[in-house]
């Protein structure tokens, strides 16, 4: 990748940023509360995952590959489990050892004592063994 190509994904990125905050804020307190509400986290919990964009739980996605689970596996075992997953994913701030450790030693287990979401993994893990 050239510095030119770094320059312009940078700036897409930026305007990414920039434009959602727009869009949230353009919602006013009341709704920001309100959606919040709906999906259960507090206001400064939504502006975090907002600001953080869509790639905000790509490691969840990737630990998933790891382990041998899909979506399809998560949507199984009980509504809204795929949501928390992801919530917590984007809230958590191990992303640089997470990302390490998936791209040096993905199936080393050492991941499972910082990461917020190992007990639901392991528990989906278990689960899909045993259907």
């Amino acid at each position: 990748m050239t510095v030119q190509d770094a320059v312009g994904v940078l700036l897409h990125r930026v305007r990414d940023w920039w434009r959602r905050q727009e869009e949230l804020s353009a919602l006013g307190n009341m709704e920001v509360g309100r959606v919040a509400g709906e999906l259960g986290i507090s206001t400064d919990t939504l502006r975090g995952l907002v600001a953080d964009g869509p790639e905000a739980a790509n490691l969840l996605y990737e630990r998933m590959r790891a382990l041998g689970i899909s979506k399809v596996d998560v949507d199984k075992a009980a509504q809204g489990v795929m949501r928390d997953l992801e919530r917590t994913c984007a809230c958590c701030n191990k992303d640089g050892v997470c990302a390490k450790d998936l791209a040096e030693r993905p199936d080393d287990r050492v991941w499972q004592s910082y990461c917020p979401n190992a007990f639901t993994l392991d528990a989906l893990l278990k689960l899909k063994a045993r259907s």
